[in-house]
């Protein structure tokens, strides 16, 4: 039987950083795949706010020009700093993460 789109996309995406995709046994803790610097949730929606596309794409053009990545921070009003969210485009983060590193779970030495 086929993957169903969603988890081929956590295959894929789980991939590009070097690491496989956690099947679901109640273990993974809502992470869909973990390197040795973060967990990863992945979500495939058919709808995100256009505005996020518009700021993301403003940001992108100014941090290309300059070689530089394109990173938009959101926060609420009255809301800790440390809460703010920051987004990038995957490409970036996998450019700015470097090589795929394992969690000593996959075998390599801590």
């Amino acid at each position: 039987m086929a993957d169903k789109a969603w988890k081929a996309n956590e295959r894929r995406f789980a991939r590009a950083v070097g690491v496989e995709r956690i099947p679901v046994t109640g273990e993974r803790h809502g992470a869909d795949f973990e390197d040795g610097i973060a967990c990863y949730q992945l979500k495939v929606r058919k709808s995100i706010p256009t505005w996020l596309w518009a700021w993301l794409s403003g940001i992108q053009g100014t941090g290309q020009r300059k070689g530089k990545a394109g990173v938009l921070v959101l926060k609420r009003p009255r809301a800790k700093d440390a809460e703010a969210v920051v987004i990038l485009s995957w490409q970036a983060w996998c450019d700015l993460h470097g090589q795929p590193t394992a969690t000593p779970e996959q075998g390599e030495a801590a």
